[in-house]
């Protein structure tokens, strides 16, 4: 029998990418939005010193406890707790569309990093298949449900706790008015079709419906598959957008 393969243990599609354009020999690089940490530690063999944030402290506490190398903090994207023109690179991946206020974020992101610094970014573009995300589609039965004010035993509603905020998509021409002229763009990628968000909408319904966690169920033959989609260039048509830019003025 295989040995199982987890979330943790993979480097592959966007985050296989964003490792890769981090140079390596980088001094000091940030990722923002990091979750868990569990891409994060990757970056430990292409940087001398990895920072992270999250904006959810919990985030943060588990990710020390597993990573104690990491310099974890918890922060918004939007004001983050370091001084300008710092780092080398900055890495956001899949995290801008989560955010408050994108411009806001944007603008931090490039504040921290020195001027010729490398700022990688990566976001659902939504393309042809855009309404395949599954951050909206396992959302929206909860939604509908919160809308149909459903009374509940003892009083109020079914749900009225419940907040969602639909998943944003980005197509190149925005994330280039968000960036400004701030920056040269070094590379753009645009990959995945139907398979990535079709093979992420499974894991998520066996996450959000029937409790399977992401990081600790084999999902290998899913995650190949994204993979693959993920390689192939599909320009305006993909699900996923990732773009590598430098910083304007001297390092």
């Amino acid at each position: 029998m295989s040995t199982p393969v987890t979330y943790r243990d993979l480097l592959i599609d966007r985050y296989r990418l964003v490792h890769d354009w981090v140079p390596p020999g980088t001094r000091r690089v940030l990722d923002v939005g990091c979750g868990n940490a569990h891409f994060t530690k990757w970056l430990r063999g292409r940087a001398d010193e990895v920072f992270a944030v999250d904006h959810n402290p919990r985030n943060c506490r588990q990710g020390k406890r597993e990573y104690p190398g990491l310099h974890l903090a918890a922060s918004a994207g939007e004001h983050l707790p370091f001084v300008s023109d710092h780092f080398d690179v900055v890495t956001c991946s899949d995290t801008l569309e989560h955010t408050d206020d994108d411009q806001a974020t944007i603008d931090e992101l490039l504040r921290v990093l020195k001027p010729g610094g490398t700022l990688v970014l990566t976001m659902p573009q939504g393309g042809l298949f855009g309404w395949l995300d599954a951050e909206n589609l396992v959302n929206y039965p909860f939604v509908l449900v919160k809308a149909l004010r459903i009374p509940k035993p003892g009083g109020g509603h079914r749900l009225d706790n419940f907040h969602f905020r639909p998943h944003r998509h980005y197509p190149l021409g925005k994330v280039l008015r968000l960036l400004g002229d701030r920056v040269e763009v070094e590379e753009v990628r645009r990959g995945g079709l139907f398979l990535y968000p079709f093979c992420y909408l499974i894991e998520k319904c066996f996450e959000s419906f029937l409790g399977r966690d992401l990081c600790k169920i084999d999902y290998r033959f899913l995650r190949v598959v994204r993979a693959w989609d993920f390689k192939l260039p599909f320009g305006p048509l993909a699900f996923n957008v990732a773009v590598r830019v430098r910083k304007r003025g001297k390092a």
